[in-house]
């Protein structure tokens, strides 16, 4: 069995559930329309966290992309997996990537249950095979269940991340896919544990940057 069909059965294949329809627009045959797609905006600022070479992320976390990712995280479709893939996809390419490994941020095991699949490791599926690049799961979720970070202010997001991951035999470049940066804290917690098992350079792919000042949710 090769490393994409092992992912796909560990993680849930993307799948259609009846027609789809434009995260934007709604019009049916499409996750995301051409038009909603040239309409989206680049993020206003590039995201920098500590103990991370760089953050790529196509958009900013506002219309149609934001629409996507609650879709893929929030209500089960994981066919909303497809447009942010391409999106990311299509950054790195541009933008180029030093790291020859795609990794995820795990999620919380209760939402992982809740949803039926880890939304960014089926992130992170899709966008390796876009990219020809391994994935592979180097992250764990460790210690005891830590408070929901978007009920956290900045800070304390930081603090409640301490020792949170925890990696084993990273090579020395890895990308680390998840759906959104905002604060840092999650890529930055996943990051030093990377560096720790091993890693020189740790990027972070995402679909969108939310700035500090907005809502994540």
């Amino acid at each position: 069995m090769d490393i994409w069909a092992a992912n796909r059965m560990k993680l849930g294949a993307p799948h259609l559930l009846g027609t789809p329809a434009c995260a934007g627009c709604g019009v049916r045959g499409v996750g995301l329309c051409p038009f909603c797609r040239a309409g989206l905006a680049r993020p206003v600022q590039e995201a920098r966290v500590p103990g991370v070479t760089r953050v790529l992320a196509p958009w900013d976390y506002a219309g149609a992309a934001r629409s996507l990712i609650l879709a893929l995280k929030l209500r089960g479709r994981r066919s909303a997996a497809g447009p942010l893939a391409d999106a990311m996809s299509e950054e790195a390419l541009t933008r180029g990537l030093e790291g020859k490994v795609i990794t995820w941020v795990p999620g919380r095991p209760a939402d992982t249950r809740v949803r039926g699949y880890d939304h960014a490791g089926v992130l992170a599926v899709e966008t390796g095979e876009r990219l020809g690049l391994p994935v592979l799961r180097l992250l764990r979720r460790t210690g005891p269940r830590r408070p929901d970070q978007t009920a956290l202010g900045k800070e304390d997001r930081w603090v409640n991340l301490e020792g949170a991951f925890h990696a084993r035999n990273a090579p020395a470049g890895v990308v680390i896919v998840d759906d959104l940066v905002t604060t840092g804290a999650t890529a930055g917690a996943c990051g030093e544990a990377l560096r720790k098992s091993g890693a020189h350079t740790v990027e972070v792919l995402a679909a969108c940057y939310v700035p500090s000042s907005h809502d994540a949710r």
